[in-house]
């Protein structure tokens, strides 16, 4: 079990650092914001299929990416291109919003 977290976080890690155009979503399974985030995610992961991947991150399975992109509230939303940050933000918010984010920063 402790393997797969491990793997689990290097393969995360690898991605925000090297993927084109990816969304992180820093959440917590204990969350209420997140938990109502949910659905707005899953729906977001269709809206930008072919645009972007979407990589959720429990912060409890995943500390140590927590701590590198020093998150403190959750959910925190990060657009990533090649390891740079392009845009953050914590809190719910509608599909709108994220959607909004994406075409205003992605060519």
């Amino acid at each position: 079990m402790e393997e797969k977290k491990e793997v689990r976080e290097e393969r995360n890690k690898e991605k925000l650092a090297n993927a084109d155009w990816v969304m992180a979503e820093f959440y917590a399974s204990w969350c209420p914001h997140c938990k109502r985030m949910q659905p707005i995610v899953e729906e977001f992961k269709k809206s930008v299929k072919g645009i972007l991947e979407v990589v959720q991150i429990d912060i409890d399975q995943e500390s140590a990416l927590a701590d590198l992109y020093t998150i403190e509230t959750v959910p925190t939303f990060i657009l990533i291109r090649k390891g740079e940050q392009l845009w953050r933000q914590s809190g719910e918010m509608p599909l709108e919003k994220l959607e909004k984010t994406v075409k205003d920063l992605k060519p």
